[in-house]
Parts: structure tokens; sequence; C-alpha cells
């Protein structure tokens, strides 16, 4: 008879899984075993930190829109992999963490590394439930199957997100019983996901509102990237001539060159957006939650339902007014809803012609608020580099088709607010419980899916001391990710707001490119940004692992960029 670790890995690979990252250990050690044979089927990548191979998972999940296994001993999956799975839970990515109780025969003695909940012990039955859509835990191998099963199906249904199957030794070890009461049916059944439209009444609605309206704004989130909306929503737009904003996670979902794209939108967005949005009559919001972040801390001169009508779509209910109350929302896949007011709108023969002088008044808004142009230092060349002048570099330096990671703190502001996206769907960011650390695990999970796209992280060196390990799996795999660092010598955010009194936030000087070095990569140091372009140029064309070290201006505050809000807010 096969074992519950032979049939977790054949029920994974029936179910369409293809992607395991993780650390042998414990339990989970025969399921690896298990996969030896079958790895034409499922690529199994070796992280060097729980932490890295969850934000792997993670962004695999944001990338294919299903799960991939997160793998490992409980307790470290459970702590050092809860960075990741939280990271999911809030960002809505589909993700399988399989785990273990690491329970010995010894479950109620409190036995090294134990997490089975028993006196003395970790519960990490628990701590799962609290950042997963979904946790079982399985007590036999025909439990463990069908554990898997539903763990996949709830991971993808609704709102996607993390779910856990948790095992007891003998689910992993124990014989499969073939003629058990469960874990014995084929997984495609337990599959099957019905589109969620929303009714044709409130689809109608929202198209006579959007035609009807003098300024019209649509706000874009994540959930266009996780339903895979991107064509829906430019086409929309188009046909019915209305401005794309989007929300810090929703950058990309319309390539940032499109005439009407108005940039990103937020505190840490540009002034066109911002104005776009606040003189706004009707406003579409698609798949963001409108967090203060996006709001600009729901400043009333941004977003306004005393003067706004907002129809908000979302596939969680709870999530339609929320944040900011709304005229109607709109449950469903973002896509299909989408997909469903083209349709309404198409027949009802809308014309757009009239609609002409929107798109000119645009252009000249942007012209006149210096769209993603409202800073002298994006030609300053002075050393050490300004962080603006190094993103203008950036964007010029690298292919548009380039899928670019970010990380947390002002690094993140600085490309938000200052990078025009030239393709949709190219930008990926921490935006659930945002920490730092993401950016270096997350270019790698990138590149694992997509082989074929050139990858960049983009992170502080705060961020990429956290996770730098995950460069040593690049090498490892043969993954040429670039890696570009913000170097100014500390935690530049936290800085920033302690000035004059630093304390806790000044690191000590650190050529980081000699880290790619010595795993086995390619590094470079610079401090001029006239040296930027060759060195982006070459860390692309050296087919490995490569970490472009910037010394940056350590002074120059982001918090200046943030004017956009305060300018429409003295209107």
């Amino acid at each position: 008879m096969p074992t519950g670790a032979q049939k977790i890995a054949e029920t994974l690979i029936d179910a369409g899984v293809d992607h395991v990252f993780g650390i042998p250990g414990g339990a989970t050690g025969a399921i690896y075993n298990s996969l030896f044979d079958k790895q034409d089927k499922m690529k199994v990548i070796l992280a060097r930190h729980e932490q890295s191979a969850s934000i792997m998972a993670d962004v695999h999940g944001r990338l294919t829109g299903k799960p991939a296994v997160l793998m490992g001993q409980g307790a470290f999956i459970g702590t050092s992999g809860g960075f990741g799975i939280m990271e999911a839970l809030m960002s809505y990515s589909p993700m399988l963490a399989i785990t273990d109780t690491s329970d010995t025969g010894f479950w109620q003695l409190g036995n090294n590394q134990e997490v089975s909940g028993e006196y003395g012990t970790g519960d990490l039955l628990s701590i799962l439930r609290a950042m997963t859509k979904y946790t079982t835990l399985a007590t036999t191998p025909n439990e463990a199957v069908l554990g898997a099963q539903l763990a996949i199906k709830h991971s993808m249904s609704g709102a996607p997100g993390p779910t856990a199957l948790l095992l007891r030794t003998n689910a992993s070890f124990g014989e499969f019983d073939p003629d058990g009461p469960v874990g014995t049916h084929p997984s495609a059944g337990y599959l099957s996901n019905v589109e969620m439209v929303a009714p044709p009444d409130a689809i109608q609605r929202v198209v006579d509102a959007l035609a009807s309206a003098k300024n019209p704004i649509i706000i874009a989130g994540n959930g266009v990237h996780m339903a895979r909306a991107h064509q829906e929503l430019r086409e929309l737009a188009e046909q019915m001539v209305i401005p794309v904003t989007t929300t810090y996670k929703g950058k990309s979902a319309i390539e940032e060159t499109h005439p009407l794209s108005v940039g990103p939108m937020g505190i840490y967005g540009i002034e066109t957006a911002n104005r776009q949005v606040s003189e706004a009559d009707v406003v579409l919001v698609v798949g963001t939650r409108m967090r203060p972040q996006d709001t600009a801390s729901h400043h009333p001169n941004l977003l306004n339902p005393d003067r706004q009508r907002i129809f908000q779509i979302d596939i969680e209910g709870r999530n339609a007014g929320w944040t900011v109350p709304v005229e109607m929302g709109l449950i469903g896949d973002a896509r299909a809803v989408l997909t469903q007011i083209i349709q309404v709108s198409r027949d009802q023969g809308l014309s757009t012609r009239e609609l002409e002088p929107r798109v000119v008044a645009l252009a000249q808004r942007k012209e006149e608020l210096r769209f993603f142009n409202d800073s002298p230092g994006l030609t300053a060349n002075q050393s050490p580099v300004q962080p603006q002048r190094l993103v203008r570099l950036l964007q010029e330096s690298v292919d548009p088709s380039t899928i670019i990671t970010l990380d947390a703190g002002n690094n993140r502001a600085w490309m938000y607010h200052f990078y025009q996206s030239q393709q949709r769907a190219t930008f990926l960011c921490p935006g659930g419980i945002a920490g730092m650390g993401w950016a270096v695990p997350a270019a790698v999970g990138a590149k694992v899916v997509r082989p074929n796209s050139p990858v960049m992280a983009v992170t502080g060196d705060g961020g990429f001391m956290m996770t730098s390990n995950a460069i040593s799996t690049a090498v490892q795999y043969q993954l040429p990710v670039v890696f570009v660092v913000l170097n100014d010598g500390g935690l530049g955010m936290v800085r920033e707001n302690q000035r004059p009194n630093l304390i806790a936030s000044e690191f000590v000087d650190t050529n980081h490119a000699k880290m790619a070095e010595a795993y086995g990569g390619w590094g470079v140091q610079v401090d001029n940004p006239n040296d930027i372009p060759a060195a982006i140029h070459d860390a692309f064309r050296s087919g490995q692992p490569a970490v472009v070290d910037v010394i940056m201006d350590r002074f120059e505050p982001f918090g200046q960029f943030r004017a956009g809000v305060s300018e429409f807010a003295r209107r």
C-alpha cells in the first residue's frame, strides 16, 4: 500500500499543482522523497530560509492564479514561513502550506520541536488558522489526501488566499487505505469553481452612471492583477473614455504610458492622479479595498461619497463599502464583471466621439502637472545618487517587459511615485503586512514562474540584508535575476522620521555586491549616476544572479513628494 506521503505527492500533481518551495524537515521529508521521480511534473525549489520560501510561493500565486506549495517542518513554517503566509492572506494570493506537528510517538511528553498543541508544545494548528483562510489537520493518510484537495480548492475559491494542511506524523508515514471513506476521489470534482458575476440590473446601473458622468474615473487595484483583468480594464477605459488610476498594489494594472492612465494615486501617488480622483463625479473601484495609504488617510477632498457616486467591484462581499461608503457594490470576479459592463455598454452603442475632448484635456493636465516628472532630482548627476535619479535611470535602462519586485520602506515610495510602467502586470509589491525583505525572494520566485521574462528586484539595503540568502537559491537554479540595492547605509524611512535624533537606524558601510559574488553571482557597486546604465546593462547581460549596489544620498526625503495630496486639499 502507498504511504500517506506518496498519496499526497500524487494528489498535488493530480490537482495541477506544479511548484514546491521550501526546506525538507519532519514528516514533510517523506513527501519530498516521494516527489523525486515526479520532477518532470513538479518543480521543487530549495530555499535557504522558510521566510524566503513563503515569499516565493506568494509570488507564484500572484503570477499564476493557482497555489504553489510552501512545505517544511512545522515550527519553522509557522514562524519564519508566517511572513509570506500572512502577506498572501492580506494580498489574496493562493498558496498551500503543508507542514507537520513533528510528533514522534511522544506527542504527550513535550518532545523537541513538537507543535501538536499538547502541554509543553507549540499550538501550530491555532497559529495557522490565524493566518490562513482555511486550515485542516490530518491524522491519517486518507484525511491527508482529502485535506490537500480541500485546501487547494479553498485557496482558489472566492477571494483567493493561503490555506494549510497540517499533518500528524502518521498521516505522512502510515498506509493509505484505497477503500477508505475519504480521500479516494479524483481532485477534479473538488476544484470546480463557479464564476462570480454581478446581477444584470446592477451592471446596467453602473453603465448608466458612467455614461452620464462628466468626470468619471476608474480606480484599479490588486484585484485586477489577481483576476487577470488587465485587457478588460483597458477595453472598458477605451470604450467609454474613462481615465484610470491605480492603487499601490494595483500599479501596472494598466500601462502608465497609456493616454487614459493618470498614474498612481494616494499618499505616495502623483498629483495628476490625485487631482483627477478628487474632481471625479462617478468613481468605479475595481479590486481594491481602498486602504488609508490609497485614500491619503481618507482625506475628504480625495474620495468622498457625499459628493461622488462610487461603485465598487470586489470578489469579497465584505470589502464593498467597507473603508469608503459606496452607492453600490458589485460582488464578483473583476474580469467577469468588467466583461459584463463592456458588453452592456457595447450593446447600447455608446458613442465615444463626443468624449474625445476628454482625452485632449487629460493630456493637457498631464503636461501642466509634470506627469511622472515632478522633481528636478530626476536629472541630477550628483554623487551619491539621488533616489529619483536612480528610478529614472532604471526606467531608461531596463526592458519595458521587466517584472519588478519592490520592498518595504522608502524604496517602494520612490518607485511607485516616479517609475512610469510601460507594460501592464509588471509590478509586484508587498502590500499586506508589507514587510521588509520581500523583494529579493519575490524576484527569485517570479523568475521561477516566468523564466523567459527579465526580472529585477528594487530594494533598500535593510530589506536586502534580511533575505539575501535567496541569491543562493537563484545561483543554484540558474535564475538570472538583477537585484538593485538602494544603499543609503540605514533604514531610510525610519531615519527620515527620526531626524535629527537617530537611534537604531544606521548600518555600517557594506558592499552588497560582494554578497552576490560570495554566493557565486555577479556584483558591482556604483556611486555615480553616469555609471548606472552600464551597470544595469552588464548585470542583465551577465546571465547570472546579479547585484547592483548603488550608494545613495542618505538625506533626500521622500516626504516632500506628498505635495500632490496637499495641493488638492488646499483648493
